[in-house]
């Protein structure tokens, strides 16, 4: 961590209400109607017991397949077991990046007194940026958050050499607390309680998540015919 980012922070405070802000969505792309896969909802749910201390659960599958909706929906459906939550777009490290310069802009809102974070020229020092909001999410008592890592496809492994691939291990908060939940189409992933997310046993929810996607209002009541 650079020199003073920490010192930024703890400013802000300790105390666990210090640490709430507003919940949205509006960065993340989401459907009207949402196919439910109770199942692993509630897996989800499971996992992510808030205790205090660092959960992860990775959702693998196809592309296509339902992984960022049914995120959306969790997170949704449980925004109040959250002191925060905060969306990230992990295709690659550039969306990455200017994701946590969006996190930091939604912490700023709540908390005007990091006055020296809202300092650094984000553009310039995205770098300082990320550090500065890594130790905010690792500060004494801010154990509610829930960071979500979206379409993390191309992660750094062993064998891959692709020089774009990202290592996620690089952008998760230092200490051991808060809850994460990260999507991916590669089942190599494996530093949390994986999920996999397959195709819906009913075609008609599968139907309705192709007509979700395409915008084509009918394809429902075709297949109830075909039946």
């Amino acid at each position: 961590m650079r020199s003073g980012v920490g010192k930024l922070l703890t400013r802000i405070g300790t105390k666990r209400e210090d640490f709430s802000v507003a919940f949205s969505l509006s960065n993340v792309s989401e459907t009207d109607q949402f196919v439910a896969r109770e199942e692993e909802l509630a897996e989800i749910h499971r996992t992510l017991r808030g205790d205090g201390s660092r959960h992860i659960v990775v959702l693998h599958g196809l592309g296509g397949i339902g992984k960022t909706q049914l995120t959306v929906a969790y997170a949704k459906r449980h925004k109040d077991n959250y002191s925060a939550v905060f969306w990230l777009n992990i295709k690659d490290e550039e969306s990455l990046k200017q994701s946590f310069a969006n996190v930091a802009k939604q912490i700023l809102w709540e908390h005007p007194s990091a006055s020296r974070l809202s300092s650094v020229d984000i553009k310039e020092n995205i770098d300082e940026v990320i550090d500065a909001v890594k130790a905010w999410l690792s500060l004494p008592n801010n154990t509610r958050w829930l960071m979500i890592y979206d379409n993390y496809d191309n992660p750094k492994l062993a064998g891959n050499t692709d020089p774009a691939a990202v290592d996620i291990r690089k952008y998760l908060p230092e200490s051991y607390q808060g809850s994460v939940i990260i999507t991916t189409r590669s089942s190599e992933v494996k530093i949390g309680h994986r999920i996999r997310i397959g195709k819906l046993e009913d075609v008609r929810d599968s139907v309705k998540i192709l007509s979700n996607a395409s915008r084509r209002e009918g394809l429902e009541d075709g297949i109830v015919r075909a039946f």
